[in-house]
């Protein structure tokens, strides 16, 4: 198990500093929330823990923050949030005997140098990795582990209350590893015969993304689990007419495999 042993099994260390950006931007010593002031001042911080280390230019930390339309004054905000963040660092691993965190300046720009393990995107990101290694080996019992505590990680939109193109577009990524770490759970929990759980979560799930074609072949599977077959192909005939009346289209690949898969399953039980 690497990142500190997944930030010491989810918690992140409750000594040094930690970092979240899966909700609400956070940072935390000793157990406390740190101020970590504006919204702009959050994003310089966003942005220099997703760079992972890597030297962020100057001009990169504006553009993030205000586009084409920096104010003249920009670049010298920009100092002054990185003089108070680094304060505010340097207070909390003052607070915390454990991880540390330290802005440095770097040619035209700054890296912030924090191990992994404190950050938890990275925390998520190699928790998801890991359970992908599991179910390859056949441990899908520690697969379906790792993904609810990365899951649990999270504690709202990624970059909640940041605006502009920059983390709109690092936080639509993040959600689509979100999405596919769900999905990848729900059907590992399926295919370990736990089908209550993944039902209650897949039917508002579909209502709410009705055209994510994978969330209903998971609903379908988990009713067929459940010894539901009437409203798994019931569910199918839904999506089916969802995408026909209001697209112009037929079920992909993956759902017709489902249908026939229980269409064949219940005629077989006939026999």
């Amino acid at each position: 198990m690497t990142v500190a042993r997944w930030a010491r099994e989810w918690g992140f260390s409750m000594a040094g500093v930690s970092f979240g950006l899966l909700g609400p931007i956070r940072v935390r010593s000793g157990g406390e929330d740190l101020e970590a002031g504006s919204p702009q001042q959050r994003g310089v911080l966003a942005l220099l823990l997703l760079s992972e280390g890597r030297q962020v230019m100057l001009d990169e930390i504006v553009s993030a923050l205000w586009g084409d339309q920096a104010p003249r004054s920009a670049v010298v905000s920009t100092r002054t949030y990185v003089s108070r963040l680094r304060r505010m660092l340097t207070a909390g691993g003052a607070a915390g005997a454990g991880t540390e965190a330290e802005i440095r300046s770097a040619g035209g720009g700054y890296q912030l140098v924090v191990d992994p393990g404190a950050v938890d995107v990275a925390v998520f990101r190699q928790a998801t990795a890991a359970a992908r290694e599991a179910r390859a080996r056949g441990d899908v019992a520690e697969a379906a582990r790792l993904l609810r505590g990365a899951l649990a990680l999270w504690r709202g939109p990624a970059f909640e209350g940041l605006g502009g193109s920059f983390f709109e577009g690092r936080r639509a990524w993040l959600e689509q590893l979100r999405a596919s770490a769900m999905e990848e759970r729900w059907a590992l929990d399926i295919a370990r015969g736990d089908c209550g759980e993944a039902i209650a979560d897949l039917m508002p799930a579909t209502a709410a993304e009705p055209y994510r074609e994978r969330l209903w072949e998971l609903l379908m599977w988990a009713l067929h689990r459940d010894g539901r077959r009437g409203e798994a192909l019931s569910a199918y005939h839904r999506i089916a007419r969802l995408l026909d009346d209001n697209l112009g289209l037929q079920p992909g690949p993956g759902l017709r495999r489902m249908y026939a898969r229980i269409r064949t399953a219940a005629d077989a039980s006939l026999v």
